[in-house]
């Protein structure tokens, strides 16, 4: 595997946002798996043609990293997998991929569609079946839908490649508690994701 898609030590303190540096893994992986990949190569090219080349971002990352395990992330609307902090592990009801560090991952969906979420790797152009979706959903994970990438023991990033389906990421930080982090494929003022918070205190 080309020394480039990894990050030479990933344990040093870094000059760059997480941001960037995920943006810089993102577009090495996404180039050297439309070499590697048939299947990726392929959902990429029909998803650009869709949606446009300007179409995959990588937004702001969240660190799921120093977390409880298992952090949950739905993808579409009922599609869950989940990341393993205390084994860098991200697995589903069909696999499970190790996760090394300073390698980006891209997770998504083949075309044609088979119901699987997929993770492709880098290393070797390699994809693990990691979910079942269901297709009669009315939103689906997306074909290049989200990377991840851990970086430390303490930091492993996630980002929604401004996926049209978004993505609902639940889980607690060691540090700061319980959280959940919405990508919402919306505007802000007409979100496509939709909450309600219920309060079930009996305090005043």
């Amino acid at each position: 595997m080309s020394l480039d898609l990894v990050l030479s030590s990933p344990q040093i303190q870094r000059s760059v946002s997480p941001e960037e540096e995920l943006r810089e893994r993102v577009i090495r992986t996404i180039e050297a798996l439309k070499e590697s990949s048939t299947s990726f190569d392929i959902a990429h090219e029909t998803y650009t043609q869709q949606y446009g080349k300007d179409s995959i971002v990588v937004n702001r990352p969240t660190n799921i990293g120093e977390t409880i395990d298992p952090v949950a992330l739905v993808l579409g609307r009922n599609c869950v997998i989940y990341f393993h902090d205390s084994k860098k592990v991200l697995s589903g009801s069909l696999g499970s991929l190790e996760l090394k560090a300073g390698v980006a991952y891209i997770i998504g969906r083949r075309e044609p569609q088979d119901s699987r979420l997929v993770v492709w790797s880098p290393i070797g152009g390699t994809e693990t079946d990691l979910s079942e979706y269901n297709s009669g959903a009315s939103t689906i994970p997306s074909r290049i839908h989200g990377a991840i990438m851990v970086v430390n023991d303490a930091e492993t990033y996630f980002s929604d490649l401004g996926s049209s389906a978004g993505t609902v990421i639940v889980g607690e930080s060691r540090k700061e508690g319980a959280f959940v982090k919405i990508y919402d494929p919306g505007s802000t003022k007409s979100p496509t994701i939709k909450f309600e918070r219920v309060s079930t205190s009996r305090r005043n």
